[in-house]
């Protein structure tokens, strides 16, 4: 986290931890339970209906993480006082979604904070959080920046604005 009153620049990101942590937990799934499970019913227990369910079961893993690829959005890379240097993010030489390229600052006309409320389901321990983005002008992609807790989000959304003379925009996002 910044102090508010420091200049933040440069500002190095990296958004791809949560999706590399939902597709680390993909192939858990798939190399833990998965192949050891066709293995076994292949070898020992002839079992040719155990053997289509975990296939079966495989492929439905296999879709939600590339789903997880092509939807999640995942950037890295440096904010500075001029530019904004964008590097394609990647787990294990896939690449993910998201931004790349190079872009000067003036192609970009705000940030946005993304307020995102807790899930609803008791279940689930995780409280409200927020996203950054640097929001492009005609022609010119958004850049997810930061997620990150609320207070956090706020304070970096705050700082960032006033170091890259940009206003911050506000809004809601459901879970």
């Amino acid at each position: 986290m910044t102090n508010p009153t420091s200049n933040p620049l440069p500002y190095a990101f990296d958004t791809s931890r949560t999706v590399r942590l939902i597709l680390r937990g993909v192939l858990g799934l798939e190399l833990i339970m998965i192949v050891p499970g066709v293995v076994y019913s292949l070898l020992v227990s002839h079992d040719p209906l155990a053997l289509a369910l975990l296939v079966v079961i495989g492929v439905m893993i296999s879709g939600f993480g590339l789903l997880v690829v092509r939807h999640l959005e995942a950037t890295r890379g440096t904010i500075s006082a001029d530019a904004v240097e964008v590097e394609p993010a990647s787990f294990c030489g896939i690449p993910l979604a998201g931004v790349s390229g190079s872009f000067r600052l003036q192609q970009f006309r705000a940030i946005r904070l993304v307020r995102v409320s807790a899930p609803v389901d008791p279940m689930v321990q995780a409280g409200p959080s927020t996203r950054l983005y640097l929001v492009g002008g005609s022609g010119t992609p958004d850049v997810l920046i930061a997620r990150a807790g609320t207070d956090a989000g706020s304070v970096l959304g705050r700082d960032l604005g006033a170091a890259l003379h940009l206003p911050l925009e506000e809004s809601r996002a459901p879970y």
